[in-house]
């Protein structure tokens, strides 16, 4: 045998040596489990890269598109962290608002125009129309003890959109409208003093809060929650799961017909006719 036949030999050999070393269950077994270990890395590394691509797509498209989620507001579409805590905040701000009947107001970041007056508050127009002429027959009680029943002075009305602003003469903590327009998806709570005919005395269920989402934004301003409004609630805020107000709770039907609908007008109506907005 020549010396290039017996190197071709020596090469067959091999082949059949390293395929039958293969083919021996433990360095099968080897050879999978770093082809496995190498794809996962290949993944992960894949993966990390498709993860930062997507986060450079959503932080490129922040606020260029009404569609568009941005990443710092992702948390006002989940419940807060701390539910009790938002709920005890918020209903610091809140009152009833009693005029020939009851409804709901709260306290707002404005300015008091006259002096002597220290809160300014929220409400419905139809909650106060019957003492448009007599605003000594407002009564305002809060969840905090005050020492004296407050002085209320009607500060102007918008019939049109159906709010009204009150000054009181005590000082009560305020919420602060959201800066952002609600958007579908949003978590909402709604705080209000609904009333129920059920007992023989009508029993106010003070601070009663609700909770749901935002179902539909019409022209800005007109947000439709799936957060109950019942009768008593009217004039009480809507907030975000920042305790923003983003409405003022205004509207609520429920007929088989028709359906249940529950609708805070955003507080930027309030500019209207009530004061001069910046």
């Amino acid at each position: 045998m020549t010396n290039e036949q017996m190197g071709e030999t020596a090469g067959v050999e091999n082949v059949v040596t390293e395929t039958q070393e293969l083919a021996s269950p433990v360095v099968f077994q080897k050879t999978l489990f770093r082809i496995a270990v190498a794809a996962l890395a290949l993944s992960v590394i894949s993966g990390c890269g498709a993860g930062f691509a997507v986060i450079e797509v959503i932080s490129a498209d922040k606020g260029t598109t009404s569609n568009s989620v941005a990443l710092e507001n992702a948390d006002l579409f989940l419940p807060p962290v701390d539910l009790p805590g938002l709920i005890a905040q918020v209903e610091d701000s809140v009152v009833v608002v009693s005029c020939k009947g009851t409804g709901t107001g709260f306290a707002f970041d404005l300015e008091p125009e006259e002096s002597g007056f220290n809160t300014v508050i929220v409400t419905n127009y139809h909650v106060i129309k019957n003492c448009i002429d007599n605003p000594s027959k407002i009564e305002i009680s809060a969840n905090l003890e005050l020492e004296d029943v407050p002085q209320v002075r009607i500060r102007g009305v918008d019939e049109e959109n159906d709010l009204a602003l009150l000054e009181i003469d005590v000082e009560l903590p305020y919420l602060q409208s959201s800066e952002f327009f609600a958007e579908r998806g949003w978590w909402t709570m709604a705080m209000g003093n609904p009333v129920d005919t059920d007992f023989e005395d009508l029993t106010v269920l003070t601070n009663s809060a609700t909770f749901g989402q935002i179902s539909y934004v019409l022209d800005k301003y007109w947000n439709y929650t799936s957060a109950t409004i019942n009768r008593g609630n009217s004039g009480g805020p809507l907030v975000n799961s920042r305790g923003e107000v983003i409405g003022i709770n205004t509207l609520a039907s429920a007929s088989t017909e028709d359906g249940v609908w529950n609708i805070a007008v955003d507080t930027v109506k309030i500019c209207k006719k009530l004061f001069k907005c910046n």
